[in-house]
């Protein structure tokens, strides 16, 4: 084995460098320079054995072992110029030809011994340069130009010498034979070598490709388990927030009604439920955008923000949150503004109440501290917000898991503080869509510090392509209805909303609240109507559900926004499923999530007021 590693290491020595490892191109001059290594070898035991015999071996005998001896220069000649391996190895087959005829012409002659080494000539020429049409004609016309002087040559002598008779040469003959067999041995054991090694790499290959298809077929699985699963969440978020409307937005008007009638033992009961409803709706959110991030659809809405006004945004529904479990929060933010921001508001804002929702959780009678700054580096500038609390805190151990879906520190604490373990993995998730990052430092018993750390100007992945259907199925509501009629005076001054929605407990329960905010309200349950309702009425502002059957809301809105006579009526998209971008694009003035909060729609009409003078929501009487 050692030896056979030498002589490989030696055959690597004169190889050239720039060949690419077990190319074609490498192992053809690994064949020349272990044929011309090994070959004059096995060929000089017949130079002496002509020397030893013939009487006057002067000069065709020296001319013979010059001959053979040459093919040792051959190796040096490709290491100093791998440039010309063509041509040198067109000489080596010349030189070749020359040996074995000019022996066979001074000793025998056509019945030489030596001329069997002519089959060798194509064999070692095919192994050197492979077997193109070219290479095939050069050698044919090197052959037959070696045989046309051999014959020439006869016929000038008009004989063959005869230094050593005929009948004197079998023992040449035979070591001929035997040298030019092990010869051809040789050569074909390396190449049979060469062609098990590509037959193994083909089976190789074949075994890969079968691999291959099984990964494909198991990817196709995947991806019909993944678009089922999609549609699952899709219509099952549809179907539970369809009476989340209803649950949420009853009990808070059964709620106020309580609180204004002094029913204090109904408050307690109505707060519970109104809860239970948005602790529900926040389920069901994190798991439909969870899936969508996974399915790589979760659009990004980059804005400009003032941080300053998030903050503030964030600490008045933090405060609450705190107080529960009578925790102290603190807010720092530095000396200076925090300035403008490009970025998702609305991404960055669920993040940080996230966080600060886990961290009220696992905090009691304790501090949390939301800390927010911003810095300048080379590559921009960055914002950090930080949420540290002084709870239970996290052992290193679980540390990892924390941002994985459905994942909590441990059992016990899953238990002892409920939750689903969406609201970290989610929250990471949001923060990579704009080019962030969580990070979080823990210690067992004595908190925990989340940190969000995001450029200030977002780094969105590629836009995802807009789904042009419009909206998910809208299979088990009610069926449509007309005209919702409304069953009061209208109040001379108040503004007038037109209600758009196949759903009729959400029109009635909309009727109700706006009503109570002093809006003048008419519905209807049939979006096909919804154009002509509103050139007659002229509404102030139209409230537009999207996912219906027979005529969804996208079209609706592309048809309100074409009629010269309401293309200028501010249109607020009522929708469960995330669409804003498009909502927007398509001309419609704000969009809110469905279950509707009546804070957040309120908000949105008084921002169309802020914004283009049309709407203002007037004070209930």
């Amino acid at each position: 084995m050692q030896f056979i590693d030498r002589v490989s290491g030696v055959i690597d020595w004169f190889t050239d460098p720039k060949l690419r490892p077990g190319s074609n191109e490498q192992r053809r001059q690994r064949m020349f320079l272990i044929s011309h290594l090994a070959g004059p070898f096995l060929s000089h035991p017949i130079t002496a054995f002509l020397y030893l015999a013939d009487p006057n071996p002067w000069p065709h005998v020296p001319i013979l072992g010059a001959s053979i001896s040459l093919f040792w220069v051959f190796p040096f000649l490709v290491k100093m110029m791998p440039q010309y391996y063509t041509t040198l190895a067109l000489l080596s087959v010349q030189n070749l030809i020359f040996a074995i005829l000019w022996g066979s012409f001074n000793y025998g002659g056509a019945s030489s011994p030596f001329l069997m080494w002519l089959l060798v000539v194509p064999l070692l020429a095919f192994f050197y340069m492979g077997s193109s049409n070219l290479t095939r004609a050069v050698v044919f016309l090197q052959i037959a130009a070696g045989l046309g002087s051999f014959y020439i040559a006869y016929l000038w002598g008009e004989r063959f010498p005869s230094y050593i008779p005929i009948e004197n040469m079998v023992g040449v003959g035979l070591i001929s034979a035997m040298s030019a067999a092990m010869y051809v041995l040789m050569m074909a054991s390396y190449y049979a070598q060469i062609v098990d090694s590509q037959s193994e790499l083909l089976r190789e290959i074949a075994r890969h490709e079968a691999t291959l298809e099984k990964l494909m077929q198991a990817k196709e699985e995947a991806e019909r388990a993944n678009g089922a699963k999609s549609e699952f969440l899709a219509k099952m978020s549809h179907e539970l927030r369809t009476p989340l409307n209803a649950v949420i937005g009853y009990s808070e008007i059964l709620l106020e009604d309580a609180e204004l009638e002094g029913r204090g033992e109904q408050i307690g009961d109505l707060q519970k439920i109104s809860a239970a409803g948005q602790h529900l709706l926040s389920m069901v959110n994190d798991i439909l955008d969870i899936s969508k991030i996974e399915a790589g659809r979760m659009d990004l809405f980059l804005e400009d923000v003032d941080l300053d006004k998030l903050v503030n945004e964030v600490e008045i529904n933090s405060r609450p949150l705190a107080a529960k479990n009578t925790n102290t929060l603190i807010i720092e933010r530095g000396d200076d503004k925090l300035g403008i921001a490009h970025l998702d508001a609305t991404k960055l804002r669920q993040a940080v109440l996230n966080l600060v929702s886990n961290a009220t959780k696992f905090t009691h009678n304790g501090e949390i501290t939301l800390k927010v700054r911003r810095e300048t580096l080379a590559d921009g500038d960055w914002i950090e917000i930080a949420v540290k609390d002084t709870g239970v805190g996290i052992s290193k151990d679980q540390i990892n898991a924390l941002f994985s879906n459905f994942t909590q520190a441990n059992a016990k604490i899953a238990s002892k503080y409920g939750g689903t373990g969406l609201g970290l993995s989610l929250s990471q998730n949001l923060c990579n869509l704009m080019g962030g990052r969580i990070s979080v430092e823990s210690e067992l018993g004595k908190g925990s510090c989340f940190t969000i750390r995001l450029p200030a100007v977002a780094r969105p992945p590629s836009e995802a392509i807009v789904d042009g259907t419009g909206a998910a199925g809208a299979d088990g509501k009610g069926p449509q209805a007309e005209q919702i009629a409304v069953g009061r005076a209208e109040h001379p001054h108040a503004k007038r909303l037109l209600v758009v929605d196949d759903d009729i407990a959400f029109l009635e329960l909309a009727d109700r609240l706006l009503t109570k905010e002093g809006f003048n309200v008419v519905a209807t349950a049939d979006p096909k109507g919804a154009l002509q309702l509103a050139r007659s009425l002229k509404p102030h502002a139209v409230l537009l559900d999207v996912v219906m059957p027979d005529c969804d809301g996208w079209s609706v809105l592309s048809a309100l926004k074409a009629d010269p006579v309401t293309k200028s009526v501010p249109v607020v998209i009522l929708s469960i499923i995330d669409e804003k971008k498009r909502a927007l694009q398509s001309g419609a003035a704000a969009v809110v999530a469905k279950p509707v909060d009546r804070n957040v729609l309120l908000r949105a009409l008084a921002a169309i007021e802020t914004s283009n003078g049309q709407l203002q929501a007037p004070h209930a009487a």
